[in-house]
């Protein structure tokens, strides 16, 4: 199907460059006699527009400190070079800090949604609570596919479990998508990370957010503080660390 797609379309694209590059490779021979880099398979990065995602509290305060027009500089780096620091930082701060607040609300009232689904009993309280704005929140949303390597946090267990528990320096993870039907990989690796953040030394500690969407999308897009990506390509499948056999968990 790919290659009757190649042959019959006038314009081919990968996602990323490197994409780009790795499919001029893998597709050559359907072009004999160019070079790899002559192969017409061109590539166009994902993006986003800038005021469908921007959170009001930032767009109001880089209208304020860096110009009110400041969406027409969006791909100037000099524009942002020259403005940025004009933002004092306690209000740069306090912009992001709603967007924490206003997370952890949209977290409470998702897991309330999630407990009733489930018919388990939990503490109003408990479930309010259970997200910290002033715990160092990361995110992780998107598809699960296992090149996206979800589980790539837990390979060290015992590191994992000091960071979180700290009493002192609070972290949280938010890790929400969904896996494709068919993707059994895929949905085994959501089977571990909600059975991680169910268990006794994780709990409330990871968080995982059911369904997915758009709209969750802008939640923990504004409201993490640190966004997980493992762009590293993996040399090997990535399993759920509790279904690797012995030798694979050793030499890990």
């Amino acid at each position: 199907m790919t290659i009757l797609a190649l042959k019959l379309t006038g314009h081919h694209n990968g996602v990323s460059a490197l994409h780009g590059d790795v499919s001029r490779k893998m597709w050559q021979f359907l072009w004999p006699g160019l070079d790899k880099t002559e192969v017409p398979i061109g590539s166009i990065t994902n993006g986003v527009h800038t005021f469908s995602w921007i959170a009001p509290e930032l767009n109001e305060l880089y209208g304020r400190y860096l110009d009110p027009d400041w969406g027409k500089h969006v791909d100037d780096q000099a524009f942002w070079d020259s403005h940025i620091n004009n933002i004092p930082d306690a209000e740069l701060w306090k912009a992001h800090y709603q967007r924490k607040l206003a997370l952890a609300d949209y977290t409470t009232r998702n897991l309330k949604r999630q407990h009733l689904r489930l018919a388990k009993a939990i503490a109003a309280g408990r479930v309010r609570g259970m997200l910290n704005p002033n715990a160092l929140i990361f995110g992780f949303a998107r598809r699960f596919a296992t090149y996206k390597r979800a589980t790539l946090i837990f390979r060290n267990l015992e590191k994992l479990r000091r960071i979180l528990n700290d009493p002192k320096h609070p972290v949280q993870i938010v890790f929400a998508g969904k896996a494709h039907p068919a993707d059994e990989p895929g949905k085994a690796l959501i089977e571990y990370i909600y059975k991680m953040s169910r268990s006794e030394e994780f709990k409330g500690k990871i968080i995982f957010l059911e369904n997915y969407d758009i709209d969750m999308a802008r939640y923990l897009v504004s409201g993490t503080d640190v966004w997980l990506n493992n762009p590293i390509r993996p040399t090997r499948p990535v399993v759920p660390v509790d279904r690797r056999p012995p030798s694979m968990t050793a030499q890990l």
